[in-house]
């Protein structure tokens, strides 16, 4: 029996760290309904203020919670992306076999198929470089925020 190589394009880390912080946000979200109170003033009839009802843990869970949408947000972008991308791609693969047959020489037939894959690897290059620079914003942009606590946006 032979094993299956595993897809490049795992999505099963992100589904799985989506996942954690939906159940995290629910938990969180829990303990703020809970702590907030049900009128403009609490049991001892003080009107409650926004810093007693979130402690900095809680600040720094929002602020990951929101870590986690913006980057489960650009996942499915990007998933999007290579959709589009593959789409493209499989239609220029569905035109070579017409374009081969065109052909009236094996020069013509080498320059085509030497163009072909040319431009199959600058697709891929692109598109490589097109994915990759926003998930490196993104960390740029997330990590120290989510280090210090602070809001996203």
């Amino acid at each position: 029996m032979t094993t299956q190589p595993l897809s490049p394009f795992d999505i099963s880390p992100m589904l799985k760290m989506y996942m954690e912080s939906m159940e995290l946000w629910k938990k969180n979200y829990e303990n703020f309904l809970k702590s907030v109170p049900l009128g403009a003033e609490s049991i001892d009839g003080k009107k409650a203020e926004a810093e007693s009802i979130t402690s900095p843990n809680d600040a720094a869970l929002l602020t990951w919670q929101e870590s986690g949408e913006e980057i489960f947000k650009r996942f499915v972008q990007n998933q999007m992306e290579l959709c589009h991308f593959f789409g493209h791609r499989w239609e220029q693969y569905l035109k070579l076999p017409e374009q081969l047959s065109h052909s009236r020489s094996l020069t013509e037939l080498g320059n085509l198929q030497s163009s072909f894959l040319s431009q199959f690897a600058n697709d891929y290059m692109q598109e490589t470089e097109k994915l990759a620079k926003p998930v490196a914003d993104l960390a740029r942009q997330v990590a120290p925020r989510v280090l210090l606590g602070e809001k996203m946006h």
